[in-house]
This record gives C-alpha cells, structure tokens and sequence, in this order.
C-alpha cells in the first residue's frame, strides 16, 4: 500500500476522500489475518458518514454519507480513497516493519461550491480539477512519517500543495486497534487565493474586504482512529479529528468574520476485506 494519509481537513470534499483514505489503511492494516494473503489483490470496501465543516473555515457543520474504498495490487498499484498510485520504490530495511515506499501519486480534488454556504456568496465557485504528485513514506514498526506534494492540472485552484505527516498505530488484541496522527500542509499563492482570497471583483458581490493571503504552512490537524474487527472479514472503524488553520489562512474574512480556524471532524465505516 502507498502513503498512509491522516490529512484530515482541507476543503469540504477533500476533506471526506482524504477520510476515506485513512480509514481504508486503518481498516487494511487490522484484520485479524495474520497469514500473508492468498491472492495478488488486496481489497476493501464500505461505507459510512463523517461530519465536517461545510468549507474550509466554516463554522457550520454536515454529514455526509461516504463509500470506502482501498484496492492495491501485488503491493506495487494502488487505489486508495480519492488517489490513484503507484510504489516505483519498496526498501524493505533489516528490523521487520521497516520500509520505504516512493512513488507518483493522481487524485481529484473536488473545489468548491458557493452554495455550501451564505458566506461564501459572491466569491464564485472554485472547480473540482485533477492533481498530480507523488509520495515518500516510512514505517519504522509502529511509527510513520510521510510526505506528499501535488499540483493542480486542471482549471481548478491551480496550486501546489505539499503535506507532512506522522503516525503511531498500536494493536490491543485480535480485533482492537488504533492509530493516531499529526499533519500539517503547506499551501502556494494561487491554492490560497482561490480558497481564501478576495479579488476585486469578490470583494464587491460579497461585501468582503480585499484580501490577498500569501504561501505558507496553512492548517495543522490531529486525528485519532479506533478499529474493531468483528471477523476475519468485516471491520468497524471510528474517527476524530481536529483541525488549526494558520497565518494567512486563518486571518481570511471568510474565516476570522464568518467561520472559525479550529475545525472538528467525527466519522463511522464499516468496511469488508476480500
């Protein structure tokens, strides 16, 4: 499997497939299958419902219903949440649980909609578009660290963003496990004007001040999930997480007048193994 994403709370959509995204590896990694697998493939499916802030610093909260989805092939092709990858490089080091995985990394990022919420009218939508990138992750036991970057190909924000994080998990017994994470991203002018910027021609259909955020470290999460293996097969799993926006992001009138820089995040997936 590819890099393990704990990446929380971005904007509204990437936020629920980032979701899915951990939760697929938290699910993966807690069967109660001790024995290698007996086929090439590797597949998990589910569904479930999280809430989120409705956008990104947004004080108002949804639930949405989400599918789960994570399917790797020979450990080499991987379809994990929203992202579609590849591990070119797997270093297996001399302590059993010691690796490195490097690889390219495609996902869709989902934008935003001016609907979402009376805060955002007269800014626009911002078009879901897709991201290329890639990823280095390691796992030292029970220990990961990891880093992504992509950048927007389509018409959508047009930006970079990069994205640290780090991860312990920890196995109770035979069906209960856990794992807890920190993150943090790093965002460029153009990801940060299209989410928090207002232009000229905003700023007079909303009544908005003009601001102009620059590049930098944008958000900090933690987040915590907990999986119990009913079988051999079916898992349910649960999440928390909370979010900080930072520096110029926080200091935008959608969030500092209308919304709010901490964000919380809850879920519940059940999911099934093949």
């Amino acid at each position: 499997m590819g890099f393990q994403i704990t990446k929380l709370l971005g904007a509204r959509m990437t936020v629920q497939m980032l979701m899915i995204s951990g939760l697929a590896v938290l699910g993966g990694s807690c069967s109660v299958l001790a024995e290698e697998p007996s086929s090439d493939w590797d597949v998990l499916i589910g569904a479930g419902a999280i809430a989120t802030p409705d956008y990104e610093g947004s004080d108002d909260y949804e639930v949405n219903p989400l599918p789960l989805v994570k399917i790797s092939y020979k450990d080499r092709v991987f379809l994990d949440g929203p992202s579609l990858g590849a591990n070119l490089l797997i270093w297996n080091g001399s302590d059993a649980g010691n690796q490195l995985k490097i690889g390219p990394l495609v996902r869709y990022q989902m934008g935003r909609d001016e609907d979402d919420n009376d805060a955002l009218k007269g800014l626009g939508n911002v078009d879901g578009s897709a991201e290329i990138g890639g990823f280095i992750s390691y796992d030292a036991g029970p220990f990961s660290a990891g880093i992504t970057a992509f950048q927007d190909v389509g018409d959508g924000h047009e930006g970079m963003t990069i994205e640290l994080e780090a991860g312990y998990k920890h196995r109770f017994n035979e069906s209960w496990s856990m794992r807890a994470g920190i993150a943090t991203s790093w965002a460029d002018e153009n990801y940060t004007q299209s989410f928090f910027g207002i232009d000229s021609g905003q700023s007079l259909r909303s009544g908005y001040r003009e601001y102009t955020p620059d590049a930098g470290f944008k958000d900090v999460s933690l987040s915590i999930g907990v999986n119990y293996a009913v079988n051999e097969n079916w898992n349910l799993t649960g999440r928390l997480g909370y979010s900080r926006l930072l520096g110029d992001t926080a200091d935008s009138p959608i969030v500092d007048e209308q919304g709010s820089a901490d964000a919380f995040m809850t879920g519940l997936f059940v999911g099934y193994r093949f």
